[in-house]
């Protein structure tokens, strides 16, 4: 199987990690002559310093708002083979930095890492921490040390009552632990309210210092019988060690009250907040597989400077109408300011991609299982629906939907880089309750079937990815999700193996079901599908499966990444460069498989003759090339949701993605000042990571 190098600046590891995400394409075709040189990506920028190459592990930037010798926690997200088995992380800037290994790849390495030291800093001078693989850690702390720091956490709900919080010698869970911090989980009923309670995770470090982290839910049932739970309405006292970190006030949540799968977060330092943050180089970020590659640098992040959370607050995402028409900049691979993050690696947009995702507990997707103390998992789940409330009790999945309410066709990703922002289990557990909405709102076990539009299933893909790779590997949420995750490859199976599918798309519902929206013939947004490549593109190079499940993961990513490459290389002048919102596909609304080739169906379905090879892009609409009008900047519109989708097919390296990649670069006439759009808007500025 022959594959080209990727970034020459990459590691070895890294050209391992790319190529073996792609499928089974050999890339043998090929334009004819030398190819024009494509428009060329800017090196990547730099947060405040020069960080490494694609592929090296990450090197982290302390960012102090005061002068203090103290310490810092951050996650990474090395890529394979990067910290082999058997060994953690250590650094040649911090001789205390020690490391937790929560998952890993196939092959042993570490996936999800959490690392904290201890250091001296000055206000305003950042200091570059780097990363190397290291002998495993030695004895890590016991949940002793929180007991040493933390004597009392109580939240006082008033006539609601209290949560108390004394012992701290048996958690109900470590997240993780190492000689420099151990994380504990601690629950707390709210006086003898049935689904209230006080969620308590603790960060104790060996510096005389302990993080206290609390998520007041009203989310608690029994997953295999559930019932939904009661409003209720109190001002809360929040208090550690006898001081009060917080107070909120229900009269400001959605209806005032304390709705039921509502949740809000509060915390607070002992021993003082040493007032260090940290932000990772844009290098080894944007070479992770279940980020990407961004074309485009961008300007000043000071619009984010201002961020915070609060309790009952839906930071940037929607306040109401998650599922209302066009584009938003919550929609998306990944939220704006989480792009916005990958793209420059600015404290600033940290801040905002923290608030956020913290603002998740706000809607109504906030679970957690009486029994397990836990998100409940896909196996839990099985049989339970959202559509199945006030039909059939025995498989009814309650839900809550007064605004700010989840929507599965639109929603954002929320955990996966919060968490490498600041690692927390509020951001795992985010994670896990966005995958448990999307995966019960019209489905029984996870699956994005019938009901859900094909970019439903794109957003439905992306998330359970997000929650799969965050989750712990000891933890029974991550076999359960992947469980799904391959029940997901095997749905879209049933598209790619339909006999209408000959165009290679997937469209919305369900296999037998046909949508025409009046137009000649079959109609779909191919958009959407776009949506779908770039997630599946991602997860199946994301490695998240094993065995026979991973190679179908990849099949069905392969087979939804060759569309666009067949949908400019079967053309037979410029048609390809027209980008419709709903794209006609057969002679009749039931007969997609009687033109199997996109240049069979460009000349059937246009009269007039295809536009000429070179020119800029179109956005359409209906059967008329003559229709369509010239895009002139990147943004979120069709033929930058299609750029993303060509990009996740060349760095898949399938056959014909070269050809296609050439014909793109060479007569998109207006390809460098479009692109320049991807600056400001980066959701879909994607650069293929093995192209200059």
């Amino acid at each position: 199987m022959q594959r080209r190098d990727f970034l020459k600046s990459s590691s070895v590891a890294l050209a391992a990690t790319l190529a073996g995400c792609g499928g089974g394409g050999d890339g043998a075709a090929s334009a004819a002559g030398a190819p024009s040189p494509a428009p060329a990506p800017p090196p990547a920028p730099a947060p405040g310093g020069a960080g490494p190459s694609f592929g090296s592990l990450p090197t982290l930037s302390l960012h102090p708002t005061q002068s203090v010798t103290g310490p810092y926690i951050a996650a990474v997200y090395p890529l394979e083979g990067l910290v082999p088995s058997g060994q953690g992380l250590d650094s040649p800037d911090d001789a205390s930095l020690r490391s937790t290994v929560l998952s890993r790849w196939p092959d042993g390495s570490a996936a999800v890492a959490v690392v904290a030291g201890e250091m001296s800093v000055t206000t305003g001078t950042s200091k570059q921490i780097r990363l190397r693989a290291a002998s495993a850690n030695a004895a890590a702390l016991t949940a002793a040390r929180v007991g040493e720091l933390v004597n009392n956490v109580t939240v006082d709900c008033g006539g609601a009552g209290s949560a108390v919080l004394t012992g701290f010698g048996a958690p109900a869970k470590v997240w993780w632990a190492n000689e420099r911090v151990i994380c504990c989980r601690y629950r707390a009923p709210v006086g003898s309210h049935p689904t209230l309670e006080a969620v308590i995770d603790i960060h104790a470090f060996s510096s005389n210092r302990a993080l206290v982290e609390v998520v007041v839910e009203n989310c608690k049932m029994t997953t295999a019988t559930p019932s939904s739970p009661s409003s209720v309405a109190y001002t809360a006292a929040v208090s550690v060690n006898g001081a009060q970190l917080a107070t909120v006030q229900t009269s400001a949540a959605p209806g005032g009250t304390h709705q039921a799968f509502r949740a809000w977060f509060a915390s607070g330092w002992i021993g003082g907040d040493p007032g260090i943050d940290v932000t990772h180089d844009v290098g080894s970020m944007q070479a992770h597989p279940l980020f990407f590659r961004v074309w485009k640098s961008g300007g000043s992040m000071a619009t984010y400077a201002s961020d915070a959370y609060q309790p009952w607050g839906v930071g940037r995402h929607p306040a109401s109408n998650m599922g209302g028409g066009g584009d938003s900049a919550f929609i998306g691979p990944l939220p704006q300011w989480e792009v916005r993050y990958l793209q420059s690696g600015d404290n600033q947009v940290r801040r905002a991609v923290i608030a956020s995702a913290l603002s998740v507990l706000s809607f109504n997707v906030n679970y957690r299982d009486s029994g397990t103390g836990l998100v409940p998992t896909f196996d839990q789940l099985a049989n339970k629906n959202q559509q199945m409330v006030g039909s059939d009790p025995t498989r009814a999945w309650p839900n809550n939907s007064p605004e700010p309410a989840w929507e599965v066709a639109h929603h954002p990703a929320a955990g996966l880089m919060a968490f490498m922002c600041r690692p927390s289990p509020a951001f795992i557990e985010i994670a896990q309750k966005i995958a448990v909405w999307n995966g019960t709102w019209s489905s029984d076990n996870g699956t994005f079937s019938t009901y859900y539009e094909t970019r439903g299933k794109a957003w439905g893909v992306r998330s359970l990815a997000h929650a799969i790779f965050l989750t712990p590997d000891a933890d029974a949420w991550k076999q359960a999700g992947r469980s799904a995750l391959f029940r997901n490859a095997q749905l879209l199976k049933t598209f790619q193996d339909d006999p209408k599918a000959v165009l290679g798309f997937v469209w919305d519902f369900s296999p037998s079901f046909v949508q025409n929206y009046g137009g000649s013939g079959f109609t779909q947004p191919l958009w959407e599908h776009h949506y779908l490549v770039t997630e599946l593109h991602k997860a199946a190079s994301a490695k998240l499966l094993a065995g026979a499940q991973q190679t179908a993961l990849i099949a069905v990513a392969d087979w939804a990444a060759a569309q666009p490459i067949r949908y400019i290389n079967e053309s037979s002048g410029g048609e390809w460069r027209i980008l419709y919102y709903v794209t006609p596909a057969g002679r009749s609304g039931t007969r997609i498989d009687s033109l199997p080739t996109w240049g069979q169906q460009f000349a059937w379905n246009y009269s007039e003759a295809p536009p000429p090879l070179s020119g800029p892009w179109m956005n359409g609409n209906g059967a008329s090339y003559a229709a369509a009008s010239m895009d002139s900047s990147a943004g979120a519109y069709y033929p930058s949701y299609y750029w993303a989708a060509l990009v996740a097919a060349v760095e898949r390296n399938l056959p014909g993605a070269d050809a296609a990649w050439t014909k793109v670069t060479t007569n998109i006439t207006n390809l460098s000042a479009w692109s320049a759009g991807f600056g400001a808007e980066p959701r879909w500025g994607a650069y293929p990571r093995n192209k200059q």
